[in-house]
Order: C-alpha cells, then structure tokens, then sequence
C-alpha cells in the first residue's frame, strides 16, 4: 500500500502534535515496512528529522513559488502531487486536510485526519480571533471532506459529534502512544547527567507541559504552597515558553518560592524519561487536553498521576490514577501530600499504572492505524 502524510509537524513541531506524527510514522514504519510511505513536508528541521527512523520518501515543495507560499502549496498544490504519487491513503495527521475540490483525485485515495481536539471553540477567550477562525474553516473542512477521522478519546469523539454533527460511524477512537524512550528504566548514569544537567533538587514534584492557561500550572503551584512545609519534595515544571510563564514568575517572586519552583525550560525528548523517573509524583491538573500524553509517559515511567477528573484524563489515566478538581489548590494538595506520604498506596499507583499503560504502546498505536488504512 502507498500511505501518504501531511507530515508538517513530524519535522517541524517538538511538542504534542509533533510527538504524535513522529511516533505514529516510526512504528507504521517499523511494524508494516512492506508499505510504502511518502511524507509531505513544506520545510524540515533537520535536528528533528533525525528522529524519523525508517524507510520514505521525503517530499518537499519544488518550485520556488510553492517554497515562498508553502501554506498555498499544503492547502492546494499538494493535491496534485499526491495524486502523481497514486498514493491509495492519504493521512493529514493534525486537524487538517488539503483542499481536494472537485480534483479527480478525490475519487481515487481515501482520506484520513487526525483531529486532536476542538479546544480553540470551547476555550474561545485563550485563542487569538485570526488564529481560530483558520482553525475552525481548516478543522471543520477536514471533518466534512474525511472518510474517516482519527481521534485520540472519546472525549474529542464527542466533540466532534457535538461540535460539528459528524456521523458516529465516521470516527474511530485510537489511543496514541508515547515514545519508547519511555519504556526503558534509565541508568544512573543518565540520571546523574540530567540531575546536573538542571541542577535538580533531590526529591520533586513533577509537571510537564507549555505555559498556556488551560495548563492550569498556577493553582498547581498554589496547592504546592500549601504543603511545601510538609514534604521534601520541591516542584519542577518542564515546558517551553507560553502566555502565563510571565505570569507565574511574578506570582513565585511574590510569594518568595523562587528556591522551591524550578522552571526547567525545554528538555530533550533524550533527557526528558529520565526527568519522569526521578520525581516522586506527577501532577497534571489541565482544564481540557484531547489526550494528555505526559499522563501516558508518567505512567510508562513509574510514576504515580495526579490529574483532572473527567474528560480525557480519565481514559488515559486509568483506574488507578488519582483525580482532582483543576480549580481547587485543596484538592490538588490534599492528593498529592496523601501520595507522598503513604508509600504503599504510592507502590499500588505504580503497578497498577503501568499495567494500563501497557494498552497504549506503539505497538498497539500503529496496529489500530493499519487496519484504518487497510479498511
């Protein structure tokens, strides 16, 4: 079979859309090589290329035309290629499908999108009005033109169906994986590298994700104030740069928790397991996410979750993942500080965790994608 892919974001994006377009092509790649694959991309980052492991065939835009207009080229010319390239499937793996028309192409290759969530209309207020309108023509186009859609929960189904009337028979549910570098225990070595690579402190509380309002790492760091005497554990929050960082560094030199606050800035996808591995808890109190992927990479790293009841937090976290309200700096605190004091019931979390992240390798990922293709 010849699988073609809008793989913007697998050579250009680090973080959550990025993450799902590379891991999903290394395991379509590792477990069904007989296929062939093209990957459509208007530009690459060669640092993250390096992390496309398997045999394709890179496609770029080759005028200079469609490389100064590279967003023309993505909506409209790449249908014209993709139909010389007679590929049979192809997979715009984030929120988005070219604009086939009335092309002949549109006959002849079924079409596939993966829509991650539909955040930007229900959290209209953190999106900027240009920005969302383009999401919402680009998603709903996608949504409407698609034979089938891909979605990471049941929770982005419902939406979907909510949102945009789409037909239930028309959306299959598969749970993403992460990378396998979380699958692996560290050495102590690596450990001992990233622990003065960060200057990290010897035992921490643990967030991962950008700075953006819904990542709610505020009333996180308030439940933190509220116990921070009563444990030894710091909080370190891993992420890139974002609208509320500003925000949440004013509000840890109000309080003077500039010493118990670590920001770490962007971690390697290298170094990052090892940073999982070495915190006591992970805590994750995000108000909407269309999956939560560092829920999944906490639980493959053995590390008890704290995250937000309801929605999709409860269907990657399992059964044995501990609840919250986002709103509440109580709650979040009570939880936590519970967990870090009681190390039988931190050792049940674990174990039980990892059995339910054992439903979301790779493996699994790649598989449930095939047999879409292959339907």
């Amino acid at each position: 079979m010849k699988i073609a892919f809008d793989a913007k974001r697998a050579f250009l994006n680090t973080t959550g859309l990025g993450n799902y377009s590379r891991i999903l092509l290394n395991s379509l790649m590792r477990d069904f090589p007989a296929n062939d694959y093209l990957l459509f991309s208007p530009k690459v980052d060669e640092e993250l290329r390096s992390e496309i492991i398997g045999t394709y065939q890179l496609k770029l835009p080759e005028t200079q035309f469609n490389q100064a207009f590279h967003s023309y080229w993505r909506t409209t010319g790449l249908v014209k290629e993709i139909a010389k390239s007679k590929a049979e499937v192809f997979h715009g793996l984030s929120n988005e499908l070219p604009y086939f028309g009335n092309y002949f192409f549109a006959n002849s290759c079924k079409k596939i999108v993966t829509i991650h969530d539909l955040i930007f209309l229900k959290h209209k207020e953190q999106y900027p009005f240009f920005d969302r309108s383009v999401y919402e023509i680009k998603t709903k186009y996608a949504a409407q033109k698609a034979d089938c859609i891909i979605v990471p929960s049941i929770e982005t189904k419902r939406e979907l169906m909510r949102f945009y009337n789409v037909q239930e028979n028309k959306i299959e549910v598969v749970y993403q994986s992460c990378s396998p570098d979380f699958y692996q225990e560290k050495s102590e070595l690596e450990k001992q590298q990233v622990i003065e690579k960060f200057q990290l402190p010897k035992k921490f509380i643990l967030n991962v994700s950008s700075f953006h309002a819904r990542k709610n790492q505020l009333e996180l760091i308030k439940a933190f104030g509220k116990i921070k005497g009563k444990v030894e554990d710091k909080l370190v929050l891993v992420g890139n740069t974002g609208a509320t960082l500003p925000i949440i560094q004013s509000y840890l030199a109000e309080k003077k928790l500039e010493n118990d606050v670590f920001i770490l800035g962007q971690v390697s996808n290298k170094e990052l397991p090892a940073v999982y591995q070495l915190s006591s808890v992970f805590v994750y109190p995000s108000m909407l996410e269309g999956f939560g992927i560092p829920i999944l990479e906490a639980l493959f790293s053995k590390i008890p979750v704290v995250t937000s009841a309801g929605g999709c937090f409860e269907e990657v976290g399992g059964a044995n993942s501990s609840y919250i309200n986002p709103n509440s700096a109580d709650d979040i605190a009570d939880k936590v500080l519970f967990i870090l004091n009681n190390s039988k019931q931190k050792e049940g979390m674990i174990t039980k965790g990892i059995i339910h992240a054992q439903t979301m390798t790779d493996k699994h990922f790649a598989k449930a994608t095939m047999e879409i293709y292959q339907r």
